[in-house]
């Protein structure tokens, strides 16, 4: 009886010391899986800042464009309060961007409203309304309070003339609550705050998210100022726990903020590592042999690594694999059959399901992992922003299907000119897509993406309402710098795709490798607004 239990005792010694380095390296692994997931936080955090400030700009051009269309209207001047107010709603069922749009005298006194409340409101000390009188563009508020409905509104204003003569100022506002939910959607972590801020750090509205305590640091607030856009870390400039981002809104002086607290990232992955030691305490206590501890061990031991990749691929990282074969047949299969349905996994989320191009999500992840081989290496590269032209109008004549088709065409027209396994061809979103390209040269890119035009053109797609009667697209491209991070090395290739839209479509324009600034999308922003 005393041999049995001595020999239990050893099994039991043996089991708990073979533990020992489990756990010391479930512990490394939680550490090292903290410090990757506060890293994710951090990119996550400024890509999801790129790509509101994007949207927000997108909800610009949107309503400038709207404003030019209703230029058009030369009847507006000529009708009834009541008839123009009909046709102004009408308008704005379209629009859901769009919260109010409005027609001023040039005294500046509202007669014509979607909203009934702000008929005979005076605007004509507002700043915006008296530039609007001295400009021929579309002139933009900050966020100020509205005299109509007391809350927070964006505004634009464009005068609407015969001759030198103003007829009438047209003031359309964008939606808060809209671009509110849009920033918020392009989160994936949940947050701790969500603001709006000006200049001087002053929260203009949100603040903490519901559930979440306290309030926001004073010293907080004025580094976010401060930066405009950027990150604050934890533990500095009173962050606390929280990561905060911002970013400034394009064309105003006001920043939307935001947070992710990484205590809860802790807490989870302490509590995690400490469910994988117990569960697999529990199994070693019903060990009871050396033969069963062996077979358990190696039971084990490939399952540790199917969690291990489970987990990898639950924060984000879709290349790991189960690389160790185990030595039973059964956990083998299995162990193959993870990684096939990994490859199948990996494949349809990092691919657009319409032109079979890499989507969004492959794109952001190539272009920072380019981004750190330039930082790293000296690897140069450029970014390529393509647009359909007029293809809204397209898609508005010929049919949403028609224009997949099209989407399709030309998607695979451009994935020819991405040879090399380190360049890529994405669909950024719409009808623009992206070339992630090694050559910087421009004597040697510029006859390649020349080149990329013409296949286009040579589609022969017929298009009613471009200048060219075919679909065409324009390109713009810029050279990546080191100090560059994702938002301004697209910025860069988009600012020069517009300035090809703005030269008449169907071309190609590039910042050669070395430039820095981003006037080029600043001025052609500019005069668009």
């Amino acid at each position: 009886m005393f041999g049995l239990l001595k020999i239990r005792i050893v099994i039991l010694a043996a089991v708990f010391l073979g533990l020992v380095p489990f756990v010391a390296s479930e512990i490394m692994r939680t550490r090292a899986d903290m410090a990757k997931q506060l890293e994710t936080i951090n990119h996550s955090m400024l890509l999801s800042l790129s790509r509101s400030q994007r949207g927000f700009i997108e909800a610009r051009i949107e309503v400038e464009r709207l404003s030019e269309t209703v230029a058009l209207y030369d009847n507006l001047k000529y009708m009834t309060p009541a008839e123009c107010n009909r046709n102004l709603s009408r308008i704005l069922e379209l629009y859901e961007k769009v919260e109010r749009i409005s027609l001023m005298s040039p005294g500046g006194t509202i007669y014509c409203s979607t909203d009934p409340k702000a008929i005979n409101v005076y605007l004509g000390d507002r700043s915006y309304f008296i530039s609007a009188l001295a400009s021929k563009r579309v002139i933009w508020s900050d966020f100020i309070q509205s005299r109509v409905t007391g809350g927070l509104i964006l505004q634009s204003a464009k005068a609407i003339r015969t001759g030198d003569h103003v007829d009438f100022v047209l003031a359309i506002a964008l939606n808060p609550a809209y671009l509110r939910q849009a920033s918020l959607d392009q989160f994936t972590f949940p947050l701790s705050y969500g603001m709006l801020l000006d200049a001087s750090g002053n929260v203009l509205d949100g603040g903490p998210m519901p559930g979440v305590e306290g309030h926001l640091s004073e010293v907080t607030a004025k580094r976010l100022a401060a930066i405009g856009t950027g990150l604050i870390l934890p533990g500095t400039y009173g962050a606390g726990n929280d990561v905060f981002g911002v970013t400034t809104l394009p064309g105003t002086t006001d920043r939307i903020a935001f947070a992710v607290s990484t205590e809860k990232i802790r807490s989870a992955a302490v509590e995690a590592m400490i469910d994988r030691l117990v569960m697999v305490g529990l199994v070693a206590l019903g060990i009871a042999s050396a033969v069963i501890v062996l077979l358990e061990w190696l039971v084990l031991r490939g399952l540790r690594q199917v969690v291990h990749v489970a987990e990898r691929v639950s924060a984000g990282d879709w290349t790991s694999r189960i690389t160790r074969t185990s030595l039973l047949p059964d956990l083998a299969v299995v162990g193959r059959s993870v990684n096939m349905m990994l490859d199948s996994l990996e494949a349809s989320v990092n691919t657009d399901v319409l032109t079979g191009l890499k989507n969004r999500r492959a794109l952001d992840g190539f272009l920072l992992a380019s981004l750190n081989r330039l930082k790293r290496h000296g690897a140069g590269f450029t970014v390529v922003m393509i647009d359909i032209d007029a293809f809204k109008l397209f898609n508005d004549h010929y049919g949403h299907s028609r224009g997949d088709d099209v989407l399709q065409a030309v998607g695979a027209t451009i994935q020819r000119f991405a040879r090399r396994a380190d360049e890529i061809a994405a669909r950024y979103g719409g009808e623009e897509f992206t070339l992630i390209l090694t050559e910087t040269d421009p004597q040697k890119l510029a006859p390649h993406l020349e080149a990329l035009r013409k296949a286009v053109e040579a589609l022969n797609i017929p298009h009613l309402y471009s200048p060219h009667g075919i679909c065409t697209v324009s390109i713009g491209y810029a050279a990546a710098n080191r100090d560059d991070s994702p938002l301004t090395a697209v910025s860069r290739a988009d600012g020069c795709m517009y300035l090809a839209k703005r030269k008449g479509r169907n071309r190609v324009e590039g910042v050669p490798e070395g430039h820095h600034d981003l006037e080029i999308f600043s001025s052609f922003r500019t005069e668009v607004a």
